[in-house]
């Protein structure tokens, strides 16, 4: 007894089948798990440097670092804040694992009050210490990095992804969210490590960087349950086939 060549063939060919599967990579995006204003928030972490700022999970629309007033959340009770009074560093920061994605898109809602009368963007990254007369350095930016770079690198070889790199939509006033959306698709594509950051500097006066409602959702191909037990079943009748032939 032979087995036909188009019934193997059909038989192999159903490993080709897959359904999409789609995951949130992105833990408490809309800052509201807590509850409560809070230093510690759930899913992020913080870095932060310098003399007065701070990075929390912030209700109300009057900041409890520097007292500015801010548009408050975007959605629900809480947003996530870096505060910033000047001369300091602030970072929001969370690392996550993905398989392989043939889909990968971040979204998030973002407003930048800045208190000084322009946006600086100075050769120095992140780092608030720069003489801030012949460098002044007052701006935000967000990115994709690789997992275990340093919070503040801006180091090209860290960043996989930039995302935003400027100052306020409007400046010294309360601004209005706006949406980001990004495709992140070739940077996630072969699966791994990564970490999404949101960053502030400020040397010259005080600066807020206020976000909301942060998503990564990611597409992969899974092969089905039902493929995959049709899979076997074919390759066993394949055997059966096979050793009745040589017998």
């Amino acid at each position: 007894m032979k087995l036909k060549p188009l019934v193997m063939a059909g038989l192999l060919g159903t490993v080709m089948f897959s359904q999409a599967q789609a995951a949130e990579l992105i833990q408490n995006g809309g800052f509201e798990t807590q509850g409560v204003d809070s230093y510690d928030i759930p899913g992020w972490q913080v870095a932060e440097q310098g003399v007065v700022g701070s990075v929390l999970s912030q209700s109300g629309t009057v900041t409890e670092v520097t007292g500015n007033t801010t548009v408050g959340a975007a959605q629900g009770n809480y947003y996530g804040l870096l505060d910033n009074y000047g001369f300091a560093g602030n970072v929001l920061y969370q690392a996550f694992t993905t398989s392989a994605v043939s889909q990968a898109t971040l979204s998030f809602q973002m407003f930048v009050n800045n208190q000084n009368a322009s946006t600086n963007i100075d050769a120095a990254g992140l780092d608030y210490s720069v003489d801030a007369t012949d460098h002044p350095n007052q701006h935000v930016r967000v990115d994709l990095l690789k997992a275990g770079s340093d919070p503040f690198s801006t180091n090209s070889a860290d960043i996989l992804q930039s995302l935003y790199l400027g100052g306020a939509n409007g400046s010294l006033a309360v601004n209005n969210y706006l949406t980001y959306q990004f495709d992140l698709t070739s940077s996630l594509a072969a699966g791994g490590s990564y970490v999404l950051r949101f960053a502030s500097v400020a040397n010259q006066n005080s600066l807020q960087l206020g976000v909301d409602n942060v998503s990564l959702q990611t597409v992969s191909s899974v092969p089905e349950a039902d493929t995959n037990a049709l899979m076997l079943s074919g390759l066993g009748l394949i055997a059966f086939v096979m050793r009745r032939r040589f017998s």
